[in-house]
């Protein structure tokens, strides 16, 4: 892969982690039920104080998980377009 996707991949994914372990990080549940619990706790931050259904809850969480990634993997982009790359050595 060119570096700059490799770079993009590495922060969103850094970012989503990053995520789950703001909203899970203090929980009791072993580390591989962080994901699962940082999605539920999201959907009940947003049914409980939003006072929305649970169903729209569900839609936006994910969409905050998705939009964390995007945004991860475009600022990653550029970054990486920055790096010098394997033909720029020579």
């Amino acid at each position: 892969m060119k570096t700059r996707v490799c770079v993009g991949l590495l922060v969103a994914i850094s970012l989503v982690s990053a995520l789950i372990f703001l909203l899970a990080g203090d929980s009791h549940f072993p580390v591989t039920q962080w994901p699962k619990e940082a999605y539920l706790g999201l959907v009940f931050s947003v049914v409980w104080g939003g006072g929305v259904m649970a169903s729209v809850a569900y839609v936006f969480s994910a969409m905050v998980f998705v939009t964390v990634a995007v945004v991860g993997y475009a600022i990653g982009y550029k970054i990486g377009s920055y790096l010098p790359t394997s033909s720029d050595a020579k």
